[in-house]
């Protein structure tokens, strides 16, 4: 009865370890945030993850029409990515900023940030020249990504590293207990 005592003891030492968490990345902010009202369009857009970012980054700026008004240079910067935006074509209204963004471990975060540019507003850049508008910022490929084999199989390991630790401590525990009771009948 003691050594089941000392193994339940050690097995609930063993389970009440705190071990991280294993989360997906998430956006922490954007700029502009959702549902904001802008005086002008700003010359950059960007959007913040509580995680480094990989590869694969896609930012769009679209007006209520869908036209882009985003320059297509994507740029990551740690745990933040951001495209300029030609303003000069701005107009007061409803704007979006769509994004599609694989973090360093491999899962995919996609949404919008729906802002506003009120009435009056002015272009916050210069214009850009005729040949910075050219087709080939409309021909972006968005790639699934699948999860990497280690986030899939994490739990399992975690648990399995739990039943094995707790089966040794059983194990040591009775073994000690054995042979501390020998050494008193000797």
């Amino acid at each position: 009865m003691r050594s089941f005592v000392l193994g339940l003891v050690a097995t609930l030492a063993l389970l009440a370890v705190p071990t991280p968490a294993l989360a997906h990345a998430s956006v922490e902010s954007s700029d502009p945030a959702d549902g904001a009202t802008l005086s002008a369009l700003p010359q950059t857009v960007s959007v913040t993850l509580n995680e480094e970012i990989g590869s694969g980054a896609v930012l769009r700026v679209l007006d209520s029409s869908g036209t882009r008004l985003d320059d297509g240079e994507v740029t990551v910067a740690g745990r933040r990515v951001l495209v300029g935006v030609r303003s000069a074509d701005a107009e007061p209204g409803a704007y979006r900023l769509v994004y599609r963004v694989v973090s360093a471990d491999g899962h995919a975060v996609s949404g919008q940030v729906g802002f506003t540019v009120s009435a009056g507003a002015t272009a916050s850049e210069p214009p850009a020249s005729a040949g910075a508008s050219g087709s080939s910022q409309d021909d972006v490929t968005i790639t699934e990504v699948e999860d990497e084999p280690t986030q899939k199989w994490a739990p399992l390991w975690v648990l399995g590293f739990l039943v094995i630790s707790s089966a040794l401590i059983v194990y040591i525990v009775k073994v000690g207990l054995t042979s501390a009771d020998g050494e008193d009948e000797v």
